[in-house]
């Protein structure tokens, strides 16, 4: 595979960033990365887009039957050893915890050297079928940041992606057209203050021509601060 194209290198880093990508093909984008300030850029970029929704999730507690089955299931396929189960489960306890030290290490780091991020707002948008397609975030400087999480020329056809936001009880408002593939920046002074949910449609080349969605609507989000 080339790997040289930015459109396929912000594809990957978006798949390994969003927990996607496995096994060999996250070990080959791993050494890309150590070989390659360019690829560590970009991975930069993908991880100040990604953690921070994260970090705005509230965490949920999985019931105590999924890590019961989780125990039975690796009880068996414990290999027969000398450590037994008891430095088996040992074992896996640290590898956890060391995990978990990197995890916080990775989310604290940037939020004690750049706080002013919290107070920015965020946004996932969703397809029907709950798949992320869109992040949107919005700065303190008043320009919105809107990346697409895969190439979406496909799905524009001959149509151009036209975000909107949608203010309660009002109609929607457009913000821009958007990018079928990578990031575009749209100016708007008032970020998304007051706006609940962000939605894209699919419109004529140009925009929709009468100030109002005209096209299918194929993805929302919630706006969620950050």
């Amino acid at each position: 595979m080339n790997y040289q194209g930015e459109e396929i290198r912000h594809r990957l880093a978006a798949d390994y960033v969003s927990g996607g990508m496995r096994g060999g093909a996250r070990r080959r984008f791993e050494a890309l990365v150590a070989a390659d300030a360019g690829w560590r850029r970009i991975l930069r970029d993908w991880e100040n887009e990604i953690y921070p929704l994260a970090w705005s999730l509230k965490p949920v507690v999985p019931p105590a039957r999924v890590w019961r089955a989780i125990r039975t299931r690796i009880r068996g396929r414990q290999p027969a050893s000398s450590w037994g189960w008891s430095g088996l489960y040992s074992w896996r306890l640290l590898s956890a915890a060391l995990a978990l030290v990197l995890v916080a290490g990775v989310a604290l780091y940037p939020l004690q050297v750049n706080r002013s991020a919290r107070a920015q707002l965020l946004a996932v948008l969703q397809s029907p079928q709950t798949q992320a397609m869109l992040v949107v975030r919005a700065d303190p400087s008043g320009v919105l940041h809107v990346r697409t999480l895969g190439d979406l020329r496909a799905l524009a056809g001959d149509r151009v992606l036209e975000l909107w936001a949608l203010p309660p009880g009002g109609q929607p408002q457009s913000l821009g057209l958007v990018a079928p593939g990578g990031l575009t920046s749209l100016p708007a002074p008032g970020g998304l203050r007051n706006v609940p949910k962000l939605a894209v449609s699919l419109e004529p080349p140009g925009g929709a021509p009468n100030g109002q969605p005209t096209g299918p609507i194929i993805m929302t989000g919630d706006v969620v601060p950050i």
